[in-house]
């Protein structure tokens, strides 16, 4: 392929390749637990509540004495994301609020707007629901609530002890069918991740952060990163690395990885490697390794994920299929 010279003349590219992002440890602590009337509802029901906010304009622009913020919830790319509520008429909402860094970002409102206008146009029961924007002191994105938190950070509480691999399995099941939507509508998600999965409850995932995303222009196979960021390589396809090339396709290898951290029940992908050693692993055509707890054939899907050239990797409606199979048997 020809990539490992092009990166080794990429000033900005040999540093990451030294020094990959990694993602921070997750703390020895037990997380708060989640309000019972949040958890106890049923998928149906908590669809619901978001679904009775009406997309329109003067919904999208939210007023600052609508929400209230409660406590921290973590931080992304952006900023802080909050708890919270949105009061519309009677009704009490629970929210998520993702709020603007503007100190690290100087380009951050367009590129929170432009985040917020994307999801706004998505509707698609596995993908986290766009309410509104606020602005006030701080420019801030409000989302619906997933009570349980990112995949990554459950399965590691949980230990398999409230998933089993059955339900890990549904849960990756719903995500390939929320990238499949994303895929018909030619969009690209480009950070796909378990930190990037939400859980409503244990049944019920929804995929998050969209900060990077891009519809795709008519006509066009790829879009082409700028710059290479903060990139989370260890999710990335090979033609992202050396190309800055993001489609459809390479979403399905980061679903791969995915798939890999969830059958794991939170491990880190090539925990210890430093990008040039990934990619030396890669172009050597080896792989992660099959998750102890992993059905042989769902480390299949993964494998077909990995291969290099895209072409020959499924589609996210393809892998829809082949998971459809495997929900009940393991």
């Amino acid at each position: 392929m020809g990539g490992g010279i092009q990166w080794q003349q990429n000033p900005a590219l040999c540093n990451i390749m030294q020094e990959p992002w990694e993602e921070p440890d997750i703390p020895d602590v037990e997380a708060p637990t989640p309000r019972r009337a949040l958890t106890c509802l049923s998928d149906e029901d908590s669809q619901k509540i978001y679904d009775s906010v009406p997309r329109t304009e003067d919904v999208f622009n939210l007023h600052r004495g609508d929400l209230e913020l409660h406590e921290k919830l973590g931080a992304g790319n952006f900023g802080s994301v909050m708890k919270g509520v949105f009061r519309r008429g009677g009704q009490l909402i629970p929210v998520a609020v993702k709020t603007l860094k503007q100190d690290e970002l100087p380009n951050a409102e367009s590129e929170l707007m432009k985040e917020a206008r994307l999801m706004a146009n998505l509707q698609h029961r596995n993908i986290v629901r766009m309410i509104g924007v606020c602005r006030s002191d701080m420019i801030m994105l409000v989302l619906e609530l997933a009570p349980l938190g990112p995949l990554n950070k459950y399965l590691k509480r949980a230990c398999g002890r409230e998933l089993t691999m059955n339900k890990v399995i549904e849960i990756m099941f719903q995500v390939a069918e929320g990238m499949a939507y994303l895929e018909s509508k030619n969009f690209v998600h480009r950070d796909l991740a378990a930190r990037n999965v939400l859980l409503v409850n244990e049944q019920f995932a929804k995929i998050s952060d969209f900060g990077m995303s891009k519809a795709l222009g008519l006509g066009n196979e790829y879009y082409k990163a700028e710059s290479a960021g903060k990139w989370p390589l260890k999710w990335y396809a090979p033609e992202c690395i050396y190309y800055f090339k993001f489609d459809s396709k390479s979403d399905v290898w980061s679903y791969g990885v995915t798939l890999w951290e969830a059958t794991s029940y939170g491990a880190k992908p090539y925990r210890g490697l430093k990008g040039c050693q990934i990619l030396e692993l890669i172009e050597n055509n080896r792989r992660l390794e099959r998750p102890d707890q992993c059905p042989p054939g769902v480390f299949d899907i993964m494998l077909r994920c990995w291969r290099h050239d895209k072409n020959d990797r499924p589609s996210f409606r393809d892998i829809v299929e082949l998971l459809r199979k495997f929900r009940s048997k393991s």
